[in-house]
C-alpha cells in the first residue's frame, strides 16, 4: 500500500526543513513567492494532502459542518439535505449527514463524533427537546454553534428555522372542516416532541374556532412510524370509531394511516380525508387523494446554512434567540377530493 505522503517527504526533495514547506503551503509572508511556488509544485506532483484535523486546530476553523437527522426514509428529510448540502459547498464547507432514527442515545453518539472531529457547526433535528439538552448546550458553550431546523428546542437560545407548525395545522384542520368534516383525528406524538405538540395545539385551536367538541377518542398518541400509526389506527376503526378525517403528524404515521383506512375497507377521500406534513413522496404510494402542508424543505435547509455562516462570522447573532419561520402551504395531492355531502354528517 502506498505511503501518504507527508510535510517531510516534500522538505527532503527540496532540500529544507518542514517548518518551511509548512509555511509555504500555507501562503506565510515569511517564504519568497518562488519558494511557495516551487513547494506547491513539488507537493501536487508527490500527491501531498494536508491532514484536514491538524490543519483545523491551527486554523481554529474545520470547514465542516454536521447535519443531524431524524430518518432517511422521509422525502421531508433528503429535500432539505439536499438544500444544505447545496448552500453549505456555496459557501466553502464540507458537510457531513448522520441519522439518529428518533432514538436519544443514537443522537448523543453523533453529537459527539461531530464534537470528536471538531466540525464547526452543526444542523440540528434533534429527537426531543430534553433528551439531550445538557450536551447541546455544552457543545455550543465549546464554541461549536448549533442551528436547530423544523424542531425548536424550547427555553433555549438555540437558533432555529422553522416554520409556524401551530399555524399550518390550524389551517390544514379548517381545510377539512371547510370540506364538511367534523369527527376529525389527531394521530401523532401530541405531547413529546415540540413540533407536534404545536401542530397538535392548531389542530385543538381550529375545532375549538368552529365550535366543534373535543373528543379525546379522537386524539391517537403514536409514535412517528408506520407501524405504530397503522396498528393503533387499525383497531380504532375495527372498533367501530367514526372518523371523517384524519391530520397526521408526519409522512411516515399518514402512510400508516393510510394503509389501515384502505385495508379496512374504507375510501379515502370519500370516507376519510387524510393530510400529513412535509409534502412527502411515501403517501403517493397509497394512490389516492390527501392534504399536504408544504413546509419548503429544500428553501429551510439553505436558510439553516445561512443562519448558521452568520453565527461563524458574527459572534453577537448568537447571543440571542433567532428563530426564522420559512413560508407553507396546505396543498391537494391528486385530484377528486370530494366535499362531503351535509346530510351524511352525524354529529
Amino acid at each position: 500500500m502506498k505511503k501518504k505522503v507527508t510535510l517531510k517527504d516534500i522538505a527532503q526533495k527540496i532540500g529544507v526543513d518542514t517548518s518551511t514547506v509548512s509555511k509555504a503551503l500555507r501562503k506565510s509572508p515569511d517564504i519568497s513567492s518562488t519558494m511557495q511556488e516551487k513547494v506547491k509544485s513539488i507537493a501536487d506532483k508527490l500527491g501531498y494532502r494536508p491532514n484536514l484535523l491538524a490543519k483545523s486546530l491551527i486554523n481554529k476553523r474545520s470547514n465542516i459542518l454536521g447535519v443531524i437527522i431524524p430518518d432517511l426514509r422521509i422525502s421531508f428529510f433528503s429535500e432539505a439535505t439536499r438544500g444544505i448540502y447545496e448552500e453549505a459547498t456555496k459557501n466553502g464547507f464540507e458537510s457531513i449527514l448522520l441519522v439518529h432514527d428518533e432514538n436519544p442515545k443514537n443522537e448523543k453518539q453523533k453529537l459527539e463524533f461531530l464534537s470528536d472531529i471538531n466540525v464547526d457547526g452543526i444542523l440540528l433535528n434533534s429527537v426531543d427537546e430534553n433528551t439531550n439538552l445538557d450536551l447541546y448546550k455544552r457543545l455550543q458553550e465549546e464554541g461549536i454553534k448549533i442551528v436547530c431546523w423544523d424542531r425548536k428546542i424550547r427555553n433555549s437560545n438555540f437558533n432555529s428555522v422553522t416554520i409556524n407548525d401551530k399555524k399550518a395545522a390550524y389551517e390544514l384542520t379548517n381545510t377539512f372542516i371547510k370540506a364538511g368534516r367534523r369527527k376529525i383525528m389527531f394521530i401523532g406524538p401530541n405531547t413529546g416532541i415540540p413540533v407536534a405538540k404545536d401542530r397538535y395545539d392548531g389542530y385543538l385551536m381550529a375545532l375549538k374556532e368552529n365550535d366543534i367538541k373535543f373528543n379525546k377518542k379522537l386524539v391517537l398518541q403514536t409514535e412517528r412510524t408506520f407501524e405504530s400509526s397503522h396498528d393503533t389506527l387499525f383497531q380504532v376503526l375495527k372498533n367501530g370509531t367514526e372518523i371523517d378525517a384524519i391530520v397526521c403528524v408526519g409522512g411516515l404515521v399518514a402512510y400508516g394511516a393510510g394503509n389501515a383506512i384502505l385495508e379496512s375497507k374504507l375510501n379515502i377521500p370519500d370516507d376519510i380525508l387524510l393530510g400529513e406534513f412535509g409534502d412527502n413522496d411515501i403517501i403517493s404510494r397509497l394512490g389516492v387523494p390527501f392534504y399536504s402542508v408544504n413546509q419548503n424543505p429544500y428553501q429551510m435547509g439553505k436558510q439553516s446554512v445561512d443562519l448558521l455562516t452568520q453565527c461563524l462570522n458574527d459572534e453577537k447573532i448568537c447571543a440571542g434567540s433567532i428563530n426564522i419561520e420559512v413560508d407553507h402551504k396546505i396543498i391537494s395531492r391528486n385530484t377528486g377530493v370530494q366535499k362531503m355531502k351535509k346530510n351524511s354528517i352525524k354529529n
